[in-house]
This record gives C-alpha cells, sequence and structure tokens, in this order.
C-alpha cells in the first residue's frame, strides 16, 4: 500500500537516492522531513535534509592565482562559484568541475587541505538518482548573503535542485541584519536539533585523515552562509550545534545537503526494518540534460545578483 509523502510529520525518515562515497557500492540516502509547504520554498514541495552527514569535504578549494591573499591561501566562500554547489548539482559520471571564474581551481585533494578527500574526480552527488528520482526534485531559489571583503556585501539569488541550508534556515539567526536568508525550517528548535553524525556509510569509507573519534560522535557541517566580513571563512554548524566558521579549502568538513520534493509523489504506507518510509518511483517526464538547473548559462544553477 502507499500514501501521500505529504502525510508525513516534519522529522519522518525517507530513503530516496543513493551515494556512493568512495569505491563501496552506491547505498540508500536516508533524509528527514525539515519542513513542508516552507516560505520561499516551492509550492507544497517536501523539505528533505540528509539525516547525517553524508561525507567529508571541502566547500571550495584554494585559488593559488586569486589577487586576494585569503582565497589564495584558504578558498572562496561565495556559494554561487564554490565547487561544492556545482558538485552538488551534478548528475556527471565525471569531469563535473568547470572554472567558474578567472583564478577558479578543481578541488584536488591537494587543494582542499590534504586531508585526502578532493572529489575532483568523483561523480557529481546526483549521479546515482533515477531518471525518476530526478525528476521529482525541485528547483529550489536560494538566497545567500555575500560578503563585504571583495563581494560587494548585499545578497545574491542561487536557483538549484539541491542546496546546502543557511544560517537563518538552521535557526541561527541572520548573518547579516536586516537581510535574512530564507527563514527558519520546522526541523530546527534549538542547539540539539541541529546536532548530527556521520552516516555510518561516509565513516567507514571516508578517506579523510580527520574525523570524529566514532562514529556516533557528532561532527561539524557547511553551511551556505559565508562570513560577511571575510573572504574565504564559511559557517558551519558546530558538533554542539552552535554556529562558527572554518575556511573553505577544508577537506574534513561535514556535507549535509537538502532539497525539495513534488508533493505529489507517494510513500510506503510503513517504514523499513530501520524506520524510514520508501519513496515509490512511477514513470516521470525524462528532463533532459546532466546538471541541475538546466537551459541557464550558469550550468547547474542560476546566480542572480
Amino acid at each position: 500500500m502507499a500514501q501521500s509523502i505529504t502525510n508525513l510529520p516534519v522529522g519522518a525518515r525517507v530513503k530516496f537516492g543513493r551515494y556512493q562515497v568512495e569505491t563501496e557500492e552506491p547505498q540508500p540516502i536516508t533524509w528527514v522531513i525539515a519542513d513542508k509547504n516552507h516560505a520561499g520554498y516551492p509550492s507544497g514541495a517536501i523539505t528533505l535534509l540528509t539525516e547525517g552527514i553524508i561525507d567529508l569535504r571541502a566547500f571550495d578549494a584554494k585559488e593559488p592565482n586569486s589577487s586576494d591573499s585569503n582565497r589564495k591561501s584558504y578558498g572562496n566562500n561565495k556559494y554561487s562559484q564554490s565547487n561544492m554547489v556545482f558538485w552538488l548539482n551534478s548528475r556527471a559520471e565525471s569531469d563535473w568541475y568547470k572554472s567558474q571564474n578567472s583564478s577558479d581551481a578543481a578541488p584536488t585533494n591537494e587543494a582542499t587541505g590534504n586531508y585526502g578527500t578532493g572529489y575532483d574526480d568523483r561523480p557529481g552527488f546526483l549521479h546515482y538518482f533515477s531518471d525518476e528520482e530526478y525528476g521529482y526534485i525541485l528547483s529550489t531559489i536560494q538566497t545567500v548573503v555575500r560578503n563585504t571583503v571583495v563581494d560587494g556585501g548585499g545578497s545574491e539569488v542561487v536557483r538549484g535542485k539541491v542546496f546546502l541550508l543557511s544560517e537563518t534556515e538552521v535557526g541561527l539567526g541572520d548573518e547579516v541584519s536586516g537581510t535574512p536568508e530564507g527563514s527558519k525550517l520546522a526541523l530546527f528548535t534549538n542547539d540539539a536539533s541541529r546536532i548530527t553524525k556521520l552516516t555510518a556509510q561516509a565513516y567507514k569509507n571516508t578517506l579523510s585523515t580527520s574525523k570524529p573519534s566514532t562514529q556516533d560522535a557528532p561532527w561539524h557541517w557547511w553551511l551556505r552562509t559565508p562570513n560577511a566580513s571575510n573572504s574565504c571563512y564559511v559557517r558551519v554548524v558546530s558538533a554542539s550545534g552552535t554556529l562558527t566558521n572554518i575556511n573553505a579549502y577544508n577537506g574534513r568538513d561535514g556535507v549535509r545537503p537538502a532539497l525539495n520534493l513534488t508533493p505529489d509523489i507517494s510513500v510506503s504506507d510503513t517504514t523499513d526494518s530501520e524506520g524510514c518510509y520508501i519513496v515509490y518511483e512511477r514513470k516521470a517526464p525524462v528532463i533532459d540534460g546532466k546538471d541541475g538547473d538546466l537551459g541557464t548559462k550558469f550550468g547547474p544553477f542560476r546566480s542572480e545578483e
């Protein structure tokens, strides 16, 4: 039997899509419902956030040719030009990386802190999603503040299928007063609600030389929000659920992506042995192309000043 995904409450666990950290068999991704029909997201959308940290990767690589000394040594904190946002929205089996500015650099191991987690040679995040699953994911507009050091302040709009959450959306306030990056998701109520750990898959298969001492230990995870007074620091949720920041090139930080699903899909009416609902596939329209927001000059997403 099946039921509408709209019947599930915030916090319900859902299996959707598959992911591969390194060379292990791709495994189902477990998500939690972070909100339903959230303000500013597509109408009626079901917002999913990975339950745990699915991998340890850098937000953006060092940019040796940058005129900014911080970005030269520590990476770029502008989300719309980050390695992370392009990788998250790619279905490519290889060669997903494309330079986004004159000083952009690929997230090789050497350019991401030598933790063993370079990902320029990995498939795009969406590679192991079926065509049907890909068709269920809605393109979503995200507001992102810009730092005042080299990016001019204010904010920009980014559109993509898969995204990182903002400081505002996880309930940690606004990076810039008067410029919220969306609004708080229902899932987040306090520090404890933001604490998470690596998935068993990520813990077992990551090549990172720095990770939690045990799989049950909490770990920090990336947001899309830059530190507005710096050109390389990116905001992260700490292991204790509070706000901090880390250099963009740091390849040992957690990836916890979000996406929005169309509400007219069905899930199982009971949970599986792991307490998860299963999304039922149906033949959806095939979407041409390989990347997240198609038909724009920006590739896998659109950035609007």
